[in-house]
């Protein structure tokens, strides 16, 4: 079980480095045609399709001789099909070329990436405006010059956009010449890079650790296979590494030529020690002689590509490799076969480790000869093939030793088991007669009934229990049969525990039965098969009388009922909340809020709250009422199912004491009209205050204005009564004058209380007709000086030429602007300007009065219009607080808007608008 589970690991592991290798394939676009390939912005584009070659066979050819005519006729497209720019082992130089066509909007900085870590020599030529930029790559160069510290060779680009960029590339190496490149954007290499380094970091890892735990069994068995292969991963491990290009990149980055040296050196070092394991681990020195000498030639052809690796050319150790690569591990497969079918310990294993391996040595041979294309497959065949195999050929090292345990286990079982066979048939007849009667007894004293039936569902044995449940007795009672209440009930009850045993479960019903005296009772009733296969033996039965526990649930569901109907019938609503969730709710509470009852069950309380934030406040507040004291009472509003809000009384309970979490019982007692009628009552009180303060200004009014007028009457009274007729004929005119002024001051304020008064009651006098305002508003600037000719003001008419007529009440305009106008001066006691501005805007007339007088507080601005209002800095100006009052009823009646704007000390400015087609009475 072990075995097989790491057997999936591996797999797994083999699938992830597979996965992470190949990705980037599928953010590549195709080119427009080979020789060419539109560059925009995308993550990256493959150029190994893409390029036109030329066959350097002598490696003499320069850049500038590639640049020539008849040379660039001699390029070739690579074939779409086929190892594309895979060109196998060959000692000849090949020229790339490719045209890059950068879209308008394509970036300029790019990496050119040629993804085979083993190439000697890299050139790239790259367009830098009028001439050609070179940049030199290879394993030959020390880590440290490259550009881009990378595994493979990665160079920096600079395309043109909107233009076209032809890259050259030139290649050569001594081993395999293969160049799949692909032209990424700087961060989705660094991102693409993220994966294969972690599928390289899984295979690494998987070597050390296969590599320690071998090494320790080794120091813990010592048994030379573990040693042998610990150097057969370790020498799997360096071939590897100068694959990938890690070696060089971390354990070897300035020993260039080891560098160039170590796939050869590494992979011939693989094969030595694994051919030796394999050696060892088949024993094939005493089972297979002949196979053995075969292993001996082949394990001194892997030394001399060794020492060929070493000391001749490259090209020389590559070409042995690849051939006794593939003779090897076919070798090692055909054993693998002969020792399956001799039943060798860990065959199995051992055949399918080198079966793996045989598939990624073909397939990178055919890649590293020109036959396969170059991909993240091909190129890593022997990567993901290498960690399979060493992962299976450490569990047949595992297995060897779980054969020999076992068979060293199975010789001790044998003789422990002849020493206790004799002991244990002695013993066990005892045992088992001991056994029998205890469980006799075990189920005689059981309080549920047991019994046993035969096939035909007859009783074979049946405990007390059972007996006395029915009343019956083993002789009176031949089956079930008789206890049911109808035959065909029975025949229905049979055939689902047909059916049930036949499918190996348990039966279990609950019904009504009869005893042998007649009386019902409820039987909970469970059986199943005595055994699956061989049901011949019948079905054991367990019976329980539940007659007490069906009578105490009848009797809670009408208990539940009643307190339903009880609860239904409140006339308040009532709710069981557990986690602010409705768990159940009365019919009140339902008619409530306009909802059915199933709608509100299982549903959040927060639907019937105002908003969630309201909701939410709530059940803090809540919350820690309940929690201190138990319960919580509050007036608030909810929610009605049509978004109307309502007023309730809610009142809230923990079913546990001070444990909201429990559920929390509430009440909801519809308060609307209580609460409709508390704001009528509180609307009256303000009414009667506002009244009350309305006499008390109209009072003071009444008695200050009244009072000054009355005073200078009854003294000019006095003058006439005693001095009359000593007084000259103008100075007793005067006084007379003085007497009809003070009655025309007393009349004009009353004629304005009563206009207000008519305005208040709806009474005013509304009647529109047409007329010019030009000379109404000369009329009421004459009128207002008239009336105060002592006044150093100067007011000033401005009427634009765009006022014409309109329908308007002259006796309600004379109201609104002779009050302007006279307020206006009136309190600009130190003279000044002031403007009566007429214009028309448009369906608008509006009418500006501005002073620059003392100004209104602004704090007092509000109650400008109320009527006895007055501003706290008038001072000793005479003034009744009714104008303003009145000025607003006669605007409103024309249907207009009045607004003012005012500072202290600075001036005053009334706004009239007034529609200019004529007034709309306001309703």
């Amino acid at each position: 079980m072990m075995q097989s589970r790491w057997l999936a690991l591996a797999c797994w592991l083999a699938c992830c480095m597979g996965a992470c290798l190949g990705m980037g394939a599928a953010l590549a676009q195709a080119p427009v045609h080979v020789g060419e390939v539109e560059v925009s912005n995308a993550a990256s584009y493959p150029l190994s399709r893409s390029f036109y070659f030329l066959e350097d066979k002598g490696a003499k050819l320069t850049f500038d001789d590639i640049l020539k005519p008849e040379t660039q006729a001699a390029f070739k497209p690579l074939q779409q099909t086929g190892p594309g720019a895979n060109f196998g082992l060959t000692t000849s130089a090949i020229w790339l070329r490719v045209k890059l066509v950068a879209a308008p909007y394509a970036p300029a900085d790019w990496l050119l990436e040629v993804a085979y870590p083993p190439l000697d020599s890299l050139q790239v030529y790259s367009p830098e405006g009028l001439r050609f930029e070179k940049q030199a790559g290879g394993d030959l160069l020390p880590f440290g010059s490259r550009v881009v510290p990378h595994r493979n060779h990665v160079l920096p680009i600079k395309l043109m956009p909107g233009a076209d960029n032809v890259v050259y590339m030139r290649i050569h190496s001594e081993g395999t010449v293969s160049a799949p490149t692909t032209l990424w954007r700087p961060q989705a290499l660094w991102a693409h890079d993220q994966a294969t380094y972690s599928a390289l970091a899984l295979y690494f890892g998987l070597l050390l650790g296969l590599l320690l735990y071998n090494f320790l069994l080794f120091l813990s068995v010592r048994d030379v296979a573990y040693l042998v292969y610990v150097g057969f991963v370790a020498s799997m491990g360096i071939g590897q590494a100068a694959l990938t290009g890690l070696g060089g990149q971390f354990l070897w980055p300035e020993l260039t030529w080891w560098n160039s040296v170590s796939p050869p050196a590494g992979l011939s070092l693989t094969a030595v020690f694994g051919l030796q394991f394999a050696r060892i681990f088949l024993a094939s020195r005493k089972r297979m002689p002949r196979i053995d000498w075969f292993y001996l030639l082949q394990l001194a052809g892997w030394s001399a590509a060794f020492i060929a690796s070493l000391t001749l050319p490259y090209t020389v150790s590559s070409y042995m490799v690849t051939v006794l690569a593939v003779l090897s591990v076919a070798t090692m497969v055909a054993v693998g076969v002969i020792s399956v079918k001799r039943d060798y310990p860990g065959a199995r294993y051992f055949i399918s480790a080198w079966t793996l391996l045989l598939i990624g040595v073909v397939t990178l041979s055919l890649h590293n000869t020109g036959v396969l294309p170059s991909n993240a497959f091909t190129a890593n065949a022997l990567l993901i093939g290498s960690a399979l195999e060493m992962v299976l050929l450490s569990f047949a090292l595992a297995d060897r030793i779980n054969v020999a345990r076992r068979f060293k286990e199975q010789a001790q079982a044998r003789i422990a088991a002849e020493h206790a066979m004799v002991e244990a048939l002695s013993q066990s007849q005892e045992r088992l007669r001991s056994v029998l009667e205890e469980r006799e007894i075990i189920l005689e004293s059981s309080i549920v009934g047991i019994a046993f039936l035969t096939p035909q569902g007859r009783f074979r044995w049946a405990n007390q229990a059972m007996l006395d449940i029915f009343g019956a007795s083993l002789r009176a009672a031949f089956s079930m049969e008789p206890f049911y209440l109808t035959r065909d009930e029975y025949l229905r009850v049979g055939g689902e525990v047909a059916k049930a045993v036949a499918r190996g479960e348990v039966y279990e019903t609950e019904l009504q039965m009869r005893r042998m005296d007649g009386t019902l009772i409820w039987i909970s009733l469970s059986g199943k098969a005595v055994s699956r296969e061989n049901l011949s033996q019948g079905t054991v039965w367990v019976v329980m009388n539940i007659t007490p526990r069906k009578e105490l649930e009848e009797q809670l569901q009408k208990t539940n009922s009643e307190r339903e109907a009880i609860l239904n019938s409140a006339l308040v609503g009532i709710v069981l909340s557990v986690h602010r969730r409705h768990e159940w709710v009365n019919d009140k509470f339902a008619q409530m809020l306009g909802y059915p009852r199933q709608v509100l069950i299982g549903q959040s309380s927060m639907h019937i709250h105002p908003d969630e934030a309201s909701w939410l406040h709530f059940g803090e507040v809540a919350r820690a009422a309940l929690i201190a004291t138990g319960s919580y009472v509050c007036e608030r509003q909810v929610k009605r199912r049509n978004g109307e809000l309502l007023w309730v009384e809610m009142g809230g309970s923990c079913i546990r004491p001070n444990d909201p979490d429990s559920g929390v019982i509430w009440t909801f007692l519809d308060i609307t009209e209580r609460k409709k009628s508390e704001d009528e009552i509180r609307e009256a009180l303000e009414q009667q205050k506002a009244l009350n303060e309305l006499r008390s200004r109209f009072v003071a009014m009444t008695s200050h204005e009244f009072r000054t007028p009355l005073a200078a009457i009854l003294s000019a009274e006095e003058l006439l009564r005693h001095y009359g007729d000593r007084l000259p004929q103008p100075e007793r005119i005067e006084v007379l004058d003085s007497i009809a002024a003070g009655v025309q001051r007393m009349s004009r304020m009353m004629d304005r209380v009563l206009l207000l008064g008519k305005a208040d009651a709806g009474m005013l006098d509304f009647q529109p007709q047409r007329m010019d305002l030009k000379p109404l508003c000369k009329k009421l600037v004459d009128e207002a000086r008239a009336q105060q000719p002592n006044d150093h003001s100067d007011v000033v008419l401005q009427v634009a030429d765009d006022v014409g007529e309109g329908a308007y009440d002259e006796k309600l305009l004379r109201h609104i602007f002779s009050n302007l106008l006279s307020n206006a001066l009136k309190y600009s006691p130190g003279g000044g300007q002031v403007k009566f501005d007429v214009r028309q805007e448009a369906s608008e007339t509006v009418f500006e009065v501005a002073d620059h007088g003392i100004g209104i507080p602004p704090d007092e601005l509000p109650h400008l219009f109320e009527s006895f209002h007055r501003a706290s800095n008038v001072g000793a100006i005479q003034g009744t607080g009714l104008g303003l009052a009145i000025v607003k009823n006669a605007v409103e009646m024309h249907g207009g808007t009045i607004t003012v704007a005012s500072v202290v000390g600075e001036g005053t400015r009334f706004t009239v608008r007034l529609p200019a087609g004529g007034p709309a009475r306001p309703s």
